[in-house]
């Protein structure tokens, strides 16, 4: 699995036009061989900034699409529809796990993990999916490893803020929040809400 990250800030004002050249270029993208799912989500510590995730089988597949004849969805935007903020791009699957059911709470969770230290926080990872996969209200989590630097990606799904919120005081999640290996450093912590989704077609 083949994630690319994006953090768009959409103008104001013209939250419907971002979000209709979202699903246009996404409709590109899903009848191409490898796609997976494309989300836009807004982030709800501000109306304008929103997570675009787009998953693709494997980079391959994300490279053939960008070199056939809808590759440059890029080309024709209009101006000053949104900005890219500088974020980590391209990241690679490592656990994935999913119920069926598509919560629209979503929370990104990013980490710097010490070279050295990556044997350990996958076991620490597995760890962690075995409890949230199993903590009511989960709906699915992906986790990934981003491919030209030291940095851990965890999204994970919920069936709605209330189900994130019972996670976070329930017994058992101090004890796995705190089981990270030594040198692991928390980067952020952020929630958004699914506005548009695109899955295979």
């Amino acid at each position: 699995m083949f994630l690319l990250n994006e953090v768009l800030v959409f103008t104001p004002g013209r939250r419907q036009e971002a979000l209709d050249r979202l699903a246009w270029i996404h409709g590109l993208m899903a009848s191409k061989p490898g796609f997976r799912r494309a989300i836009v989500a807004k982030y709800l510590g501000d109306g304008t900034r929103h997570t675009v995730l787009r998953l693709w089988e494997d980079a391959e597949a994300f490279r053939s699409f960008r070199e056939g004849p809808d590759g440059n969805y890029g080309r024709g935007r209009p101006e000053g529809l949104y900005r890219n903020e500088s974020v980590t791009p391209q990241w690679n699957g490592v656990l994935e796990a999913e119920s069926g059911a598509q919560g629209p709470f979503l929370v990104k969770v990013v980490r710097e993990v010490p070279s050295v230290s990556w044997g350990a926080f996958a076991l620490y990872q597995t760890q962690l999916q075995e409890f949230l996969s199993g903590s009511e209200g989960v709906t699915g989590l992906q986790a990934f490893r981003a491919t030209d630097r030291d940095e851990s990606l965890l999204i994970t799904r919920f069936r709605d803020r209330a189900s994130f919120e019972r996670l976070l005081e329930s017994a058992g999640f101090p004890a796995v929040a705190s089981a990270a290996p030594p040198g692991i450093v928390p980067r952020s912590m952020e929630c958004y809400e699914v506005v548009s989704e695109r899955a295979l077609s």
